[in-house]
C-alpha cells in the first residue's frame, strides 16, 4: 500500500508538471491570436512585450519555455549552409597566380563534386601532380599563415596548418550564424555541423514566417567599417560659441564681400558709355 501511494503521488506531480509546461504553449497561442487582431506591426510587438503570463513570465520567456514542436508539427525553415573551403585556401595562399597552384585548385574543385575525399586532400594530391618536385610551402608561406608555415615547412606541416585554418573558419561561421539567429529571436533553433561534409551547417528554425528575410540575414556578409569621430573636448568649444551667438540674437550674415562686389559692378570703366558730363572718368 505504501508503494502504491508513492506511485500515485509521483504520477500526480508529473501530471501537474506536464500541464504547467503545456500551458506555456497555450499562452503563446493566445497572445499570438490577440496580437494578430492588431494591424500595426509595431503595436503588435508592443503588445507582446507588455503581456505577462501568470504575472511573471514575459512573452519571450513563454516562447523559450514552451515545449518545442519541431519542424514536422510547427513548420518553419530548414537550410544547409556551406562554407567555401576553396575560397579559404585561396585566401591563405594570398591569391597566388602560380599556374600550377591555380590548376590544382580548379582540378580539386571539379573532383570534389564526385569524390568522397575532402577538398584539402584533393588539392594536395592535385598540386603534387601539377608541380612535381615543388613544396606546398612555396605557395603558403604567406602573411596569413605567419608563425605556422615557413619556407622550410614540410608538406605535412602545411596540410595540417590548412586544416586547422579551415576548421577555425567553420567554427567562426557557426558562431556568426548562431548569433544572427539569436538576434532574430528564433526559439529553439537547431544548428549543427554535418558529419562527413566539411564546411556544411544544417540550420532548423521552427515557426519562421518570413523565410526570405531570414535567408537574407544568413547569407548577408558582415562588413567592418571605420568612421572618423571627434572627442567632446574638440566639439564643445564650437557648440558653446554657436550657443552664445544664438543667445545674443546674432544671426547676421557677413555681407562685406557681397557689398564690395556690387560697388565694383556699379562703377563704370573709362571705356564705358555710361560716363556722362556730370561724372568724368579719372
Amino acid at each position: 500500500m505504501q508503494n502504491k501511494g508513492l506511485v500515485i503521488c509521483v504520477a500526480v506531480l508529473l501530471t501537474l508538471a506536464s500541464i504547467f509546461y503545456l500551458s506555456f504553449s497555450v499562452a503563446t497561442n493566445y497572445y499570438d491570436g490577440q496580437a494578430a487582431k492588431i494591424k500595426d506591426p509595431i503595436a503588435q510587438q508592443d503588445y507582446k512585450d507588455s503581456v505577462k503570463y501568470l504575472g511573471l513570465y514575459s512573452y519571450q520567456k513563454c516562447l523559450e519555455t514552451q515545449i518545442g514542436l519541431g519542424l514536422d508539427l510547427k513548420g518553419g525553415m530548414n537550410v544547409v549552409l556551406e562554407i567555401s573551403v576553396p575560397d579559404v585556401v585561396d585566401f591563405l595562399a594570398d591569391h597566388k597566380q602560380d599556374a600550377a597552384y591555380q590548376k590544382a585548385l580548379e582540378v580539386a574543385k571539379q573532383e570534389e563534386m564526385t569524390s568522397q575525399k575532402d577538398f584539402i586532400s584533393l588539392f594536395v594530391d592535385a598540386f603534387h601532380k601539377e608541380a612535381p618536385g615543388h613544396k606546398l610551402a612555396e605557395i603558403f608561406a604567406t602573411q596569413q599563415l605567419k608563425g605556422k608555415v615557413s619556407t622550410q615547412s614540410t608538406d605535412e606541416e602545411v596540410e595540417k596548418a590548412l586544416r586547422e585554418e579551415v576548421a577555425a573558419a567553420i567554427d567562426n561561421s557557426y558562431n556568426v550564424v548562431t548569433n544572427r539567429i539569436d538576434q532574430y529571436g528564433v526559439v529553439q533553433p537547431n544548428i549543427q555541423k554535418l558529419e562527413g561534409q566539411e564546411g556544411r551547417l544544417m540550420v532548423e528554425m521552427p515557426g519562421i514566417r518570413e523565410p526570405e528575410r531570414m535567408r537574407k540575414l544568413l547569407q548577408g556578409s558582415a562588413n567592418l567599417e571605420f568612421w572618423e569621430t571627434y572627442n567632446n573636448q574638440e566639439v564643445t568649444p564650437y557648440l558653446a560659441q554657436l550657443d552664445q551667438r544664438l543667445a545674443n540674437g546674432d544671426t547676421k550674415v557677413d555681407t562685406t564681400a557681397t557689398d564690395s562686389t556690387k560697388k565694383v559692378q556699379a562703377t563704370p570703366s573709362c571705356n564705358s558709355k555710361v560716363c556722362t558730363q556730370q561724372k568724368q572718368c579719372s
